[in-house]
């Protein structure tokens, strides 16, 4: 198990209403992809995925859900948290020409992520999409790394009603890209994945959410039907081959309790 720490959240960036990035002055030295496990030492503990990273400071990107986040969001910089990680597996980096496609708070990991393609010298196209525009997140970000990015809102709310798939079908009949990387809802990266069945042969990464509470891969909450594939281990980040041969993915997930909660 990675080392405990405790440290000050160095400062709080809200989002949007219900979505705030909370900073830390640590050298994490973590992989796109990962996450770490957060507590506020009084409420337990959950994962986050990291949305940023650097040698002296990273960040996590947090939707107010429940009664641990709606925790969280009392806190203010000074405040001390813990944490341990990081966690799990994380994004191959492979590509020259490269699709992200993001969905609501899912979609803060692929900054990291798009940041670290770029300084490879990668050619990074970036979709994001969300259900409202308060669901939208880090657009200024990536539209300051120069690179072609579009977004987009089921409300409508840039002019087009949508999703980041319905995006992403347009931009992979018209372009020739050799990776994508997708982070978002499971629904819609279902979808994704039947888009992704039309282009047999383009290599694709999907990162996964499932409840976890050792990390460690003790426990097996996070396990996915048929392969056995612990989420917080072989995990959160899997290839498409791998994604192919998940039978529970995009139909159900499961509680705190190992019960299955089938998608609506």
């Amino acid at each position: 198990m990675s080392r405990r720490n405790t440290i000050a959240i160095a400062r709080i960036v809200e989002e949007t209403p219900t979505i705030r990035t909370f900073y830390f002055d640590y050298d994490l030295q973590a992989k796109p992809g990962q996450f770490i496990m957060l507590t506020d030492l009084a409420n337990g503990e959950k994962p986050f995925s990291i949305s940023e990273c650097e040698s002296d400071q990273f960040g996590v990107t947090i939707k107010k859900l429940g009664k641990f986040t709606s925790n969280l969001f009392e806190k203010q910089a000074g405040d001390l948290l813990s944490f341990r990680g990081a966690y799990g597996s994380s994004f191959s980096l492979k590509g020259n020409n490269i699709l992200l496609t993001g969905g609501g708070y899912a979609t803060p990991p692929l900054y990291y992520l798009c940041k670290e393609l770029l300084r490879k010298g990668a050619q990074v196209t970036v979709v994001n999409g969300a259900r409202t525009r308060d669901d939208l997140v880090f657009c200024e970000r990536f539209e300051n790394l120069g690179l072609e990015y579009k977004k987009i809102t089921d409300a409508g709310c840039f002019g087009r009603a949508g999703t980041s798939v319905d995006i992403a079908r347009e931009l992979l009949s018209n372009n020739d890209y050799d990776m994508v990387y997708v982070s978002g809802p499971e629904l819609m990266m279902k979808a994704m994945r039947e888009l992704l069945q039309s282009y047999p042969g383009l290599n694709y990464e999907f990162l996964f959410e499932r409840y976890m509470k050792c990390a460690i891969g003790i426990c097996g909450n996070c396990t996915m039907d048929p392969l056995g594939i612990r989420l917080c281990v072989e995990g959160p980040v899997l290839a498409g081959h791998q994604v192919e041969k998940l039978t529970e993915f995009g139909e159900y997930h499961r509680n705190a309790a190992g019960k299955k909660e089938y998608f609506k």
